[in-house]
C-alpha cells in the first residue's frame, strides 16, 4: 500500500516538473536540452538560468502561441576550468512572434557556461523557453 502511494507521488512529481516540449534550434548539431523547459504562468514574465557543462555551442529557444511579440533578454558567462582563467560573456535582446531563437557565444574549451533567460510578460499568454547545448 505504501509503495503504491510512493510510486504515484513520485510519478506526479516527475510529470509536474517538466514543461511542454520545446524543439531544439534549427541549426545542425547534436543538441541536448540543459535542464528542463520552463513555462510562465499566463500573463507573467519568465526568468531562469541554466549551467551547461563543456558546451561547444549554446542555443535558447522561446515559444508562445500569442500573436504578440516575445522579447527575450539572454546573458551568458563561460569559463575554462574556473573563473580565474579565461572567461567570455555575452548578452542581447531578441524579439519575434511565436518563436525566438538565440545563440549565446561560447569560448574554445569552455568547461562551464551560465545562461540567464528573461522574457517579457504577454497578456493572457504563456511563454515556454529552453536552453540547449551541443
Amino acid at each position: 500500500m505504501v509503495f503504491r502511494w510512493l510510486a504515484a507521488a513520485s510519478g506526479a512529481l516527475a510529470f509536474g516538473a517538466t514543461g511542454p516540449a520545446v524543439s531544439p534550434p534549427p541549426t545542425a548539431g547534436p543538441w541536448h536540452e540543459v535542464g528542463t523547459a520552463m513555462t510562465s504562468r499566463p500573463g507573467k514574465a519568465l526568468h531562469f538560468f541554466r549551467q551547461a557543462l563543456n558546451p561547444k555551442e549554446l542555443g535558447v529557444v522561446v515559444t508562445s502561441t500569442s500573436a504578440k511579440s516575445i522579447r527575450l533578454f539572454w546573458e551568458d558567462d563561460c569559463e575554462v576550468e574556473s573563473d580565474d582563467g579565461m572567461t567570455g560573456q555575452g548578452q542581447a535582446v531578441v524579439k519575434g512572434v511565436h518563436s525566438v531563437i538565440a545563440y549565446p557565444p561560447t569560448i574554445p574549451g569552455a568547461t562551464l557556461c551560465h545562461v540567464w533567460v528573461n522574457t517579457n510578460a504577454i497578456a493572457g499568454a504563456k511563454v515556454t523557453a529552453a536552453v540547449f547545448a551541443s
